[in-house]
């Protein structure tokens, strides 16, 4: 294998899937990323054998000297291209004793080989059910859902993403027993669709870094992203070439993202969503955080517990201690309606649901031990449940 490219190209198609690689080695050629060069484009594909990401690239005439497959070490060969100076010429040609030699001006670099015939490969997803919606919603339903998913349990199905179809709408669900959060979309599909699915934790964080990087390469641009769901696996594609003057985004680099999915049945998220509540409070997203930010600091290190006070209509008392007898009370100002109560929250979640939230953000309640539920006002797509604690 032979090959002559531009530093850029070669860089940003490493960029964009290097964090697929398996950096534990439980297999070591999982620590590589496979390069598959043809006469037209170059195929680079890292894998843990849970997420595969793979970038296409159109090659220009000349680039490709000698067609080839082989595996490089990721790290070592995103470092190196890193290093090179803006707009290098990189050479890559394979040499006797699984070798590699990479060189670039005056700079020389002989990398060890593993066979690309011994990449393992997720596959591609059959029976496909395939969504279409736009990539600002996507980005939307992961980035304001995923803070809730677990990350370690033995309820595996708890470590993933629900994505859930039903009644025209995608709707996206975490939990992790403690906290739940939950995002819906409308979306175009037949009315009688129905299916779920759990994407594990390391491709939900992944799906979202991908759709947030190409948001950035777009600017206000939007763009239609199309989920095919299998039976096993969900698998994305993603045009990340060059932006034309009207948005538009070239395919000559293409990232395909293929992820196995959870084998196993997440709860039932609707029985969980708090009824019959018949207490509200109402108070702004960025007094709050402030008030949480100083009041937590002397909460339990372990429990980080505090609690609230609603007594009465207009100021509701926020108060955290610790086994240090040492102790923090605010008053902030809300609206309460509902007899007095007091009630204890687990301090960073309540803090993650008002990092996704903003303006006025209301709380409904029932009683001091039951889940209350926490949403945006005049917002029915996120809603939020958490669950209190005892102190």
């Amino acid at each position: 294998m032979q090959l002559s490219i531009n530093r850029e190209s070669f860089l940003k198609a490493i960029n964009l899937i290097a964090k697929a690689a398996d950096k534990r080695h439980n297999m070591v050629i999982l620590g590589n990323i496979k390069l598959q060069l043809t006469e037209s484009e170059l195929i680079l594909t890292a894998s843990d054998l849970e997420v595969e990401l793979t970038s296409t690239l159109q090659l220009p005439a000349g680039a490709c000297i000698a067609a080839g497959a082989i595996t490089l070490p990721a790290v070592k060969l995103k470092d190196i291209c890193k290093s090179l100076p803006a707009q290098a010429q990189i050479n890559l040609a394979t040499q006797e004793n699984e070798r590699c030699l990479l060189t670039s001006g005056k700079s020389r670099f002989t990398l060890g080989t593993l066979p690309a015939t011994d990449y393992p490969s997720l596959g591609n997803p059959e029976n496909i059910t395939p969504l279409t919606i736009s990539r600002n919603r996507l980005t939307d339903l992961i980035h304001k859902t995923q803070f809730a998913m677990a990350i370690q349990d033995v309820r595996y199905y708890l470590t993933g993403m629900l994505f859930d179809v039903a009644q025209q709408q995608l709707t996206t669900v975490a939990t992790d027993g403690h906290r739940l959060a939950l995002a819906r979309s409308v979306i175009d599909v037949n009315a009688d669709l129905s299916m779920q699915a759990i994407l594990p934790r390391k491709a939900v964080i992944e799906l979202e870094r991908l759709t947030s990087e190409l948001g950035k390469m777009l600017g206000e641009q939007d763009n239609i992203v199309t989920l095919s769901f299998g039976r096993e696996f969900l698998q994305v594609s993603l045009p990340f070439g060059e932006v034309d003057s009207t948005g538009q985004v070239s395919q000559n680099l293409m990232v395909t993202f293929t992820a196995r999915l959870i084998d196993g049945k997440f709860p039932d998220y609707r029985r969980v969503m708090p009824s019959n509540t018949d207490k509200l409070a109402l108070f702004n997203q960025e007094k709050m955080t402030d008030v949480l930010r100083r009041v937590a600091i002397l909460s339990n290190e372990k429990s980080r517990g505090v609690v609230f006070n609603f007594a009465s209509d207009g100021m509701v008392e926020v108060r955290a201690n610790n086994a240090e007898q040492d102790e923090a009370v605010e008053m902030i100002q809300a609206k309460y309606q509902g007899e007095p109560m007091e009630l204890s929250f687990n301090a960073a979640y309540l803090q993650d649901v008002l990092s996704v939230t903003q303006g006025d953000v209301q709380m409904h309640m029932s009683q001091s031990n039951a889940s209350v539920l926490v949403n945006q006002l005049n917002d029915e797509f996120h809603q939020y449940v958490i669950m209190p604690m005892r102190i």
